[in-house]
């Protein structure tokens, strides 16, 4: 697990420190009024509860809600086994899968329009590195080379779509896409910068996976690390022509095609490649890949921060308040009705 602001980390110590010293002077607290009421036995029998012992499970529920919301606060996320180093530069060639599958609607308002999006993003949290954009179906072709400036690639990647290419060059070949971005990090490549190409696709490649594979291996073994971004829905979506009155593509058999997110084979691409796999389709996905790619001397935008992780232990966090809360309110000492009984 990394955070996105480690600093906050010294809350969790503080945060424990203040609920168990609140904790114990309550529990001295309630040990006195017991020996008012004249010692452990008439305590129990005037308030129907141990006033004297101290209330463990109380204590544990609100270490672990405090603990949870404090490393919340800290902005982690998951790297999933594979991360980059944020101090050092990074050479990075986006390639953009332009197939005919990435004018899916499973992603709204299109894969290629999540795609896009993906870049700008992930543009705007690196803008002190080079960066070249590529694309892809059957045949891949170089958009941008290296360049400094970020701006370049949001610009340039703005109007792409499917009907870029010609028909003849629909498919999906990720082993030519590979080969070809690390033949353009190979023409200025800084031995100082730590060499990334990232694949932002759906995963539906007409190749044969071994075939990928063997491509991402070369490349992994010159030093070059292999990322994929998934863009789609195990749900899919149906198919339809680029002509104005985009009639469904049909399949061999007659009947519509129906495009999938292959997750499983950008994930074996990813680990052969030495590098990591999100799924971007929603905002978790996207921000983990952004907090992966963000160097350490990158200012953060509003909503860049992965917070995935921190929304499941504010869930966590809670619960356990509210089941403290039963067991504090389960205890409470009657006053009045004590008065009551006196009289």
């Amino acid at each position: 697990m990394t955070f996105s602001r480690p600093e906050l980390l010294a809350l969790v110590p503080i945060v424990v420190l203040l609920l168990a010293l609140a904790v114990s002077a309550q529990a001295r607290r309630h040990r006195r009024l017991a020996d008012a009421f004249g010692g452990v036995a008439a305590a129990r029998r005037l308030t129907s509860r141990d006033l004297v012992t101290f209330p463990r499970r109380r204590f544990a529920c609100l270490l672990a809600a405090g603990a949870a919301m404090s490393l919340a606060a800290a902005g982690p996320y998951l790297d999933l086994g594979a991360t980059l180093d944020p101090t050092q530069p990074v050479d990075l060639v986006i390639a953009v899968d332009l197939s005919l599958s990435m004018t899916g609607t499973d992603v709204g308002p299109s894969r290629l329009e999540r795609a896009k999006a993906v870049v700008r993003e992930l543009t705007e949290s690196m803008p002190n590195e080079r960066l070249a954009l590529t694309v892809f179906a059957d045949w891949p072709y170089s958009v941008l080379p290296m360049t400094d400036d970020p701006a370049l690639v949001r610009f340039f990647a703005a109007p792409l779509s499917p009907d870029l290419l010609e028909e003849r060059d629909q498919g999906t070949s990720y082993a030519l896409a590979i080969t070809h971005a690390h033949e353009l990090l190979e023409t200025r490549r800084r031995p100082e910068a730590q060499q990334v190409i990232l694949l932002i696709t759906d995963g539906e490649g007409h190749e044969s996976e071994e075939e990928i594979l063997d491509a991402v291996a070369v490349v992994e073994a010159s030093g070059v690390r292999v990322w994929t971004a998934g863009v789609g829905t195990s749900g899919g979506s149906q198919l339809t022509s680029l002509d104005s009155d985009a009639l469904p593509v049909l399949g061999d058999d007659g009947k519509p095609v129906v495009s999938r997110l292959n997750d499983d084979l950008l994930r074996r691409i990813a680990s052969v490649g030495g590098g990591g796999y999100r799924n971007v389709s929603g905002g978790i996905g996207l921000r983990s890949l952004l907090g992966v790619f963000r160097r350490a001397n990158a200012e953060s935008t509003p909503g860049g921060e992965a917070v995935g992780a921190a929304l499941w232990l504010i869930l966590l966090a809670f619960p356990l308040l509210l089941l403290e809360g039963r067991m504090d309110a389960a205890g409470v000492v009657e006053l009045p009705r004590l008065a009551e009984s006196e009289e």
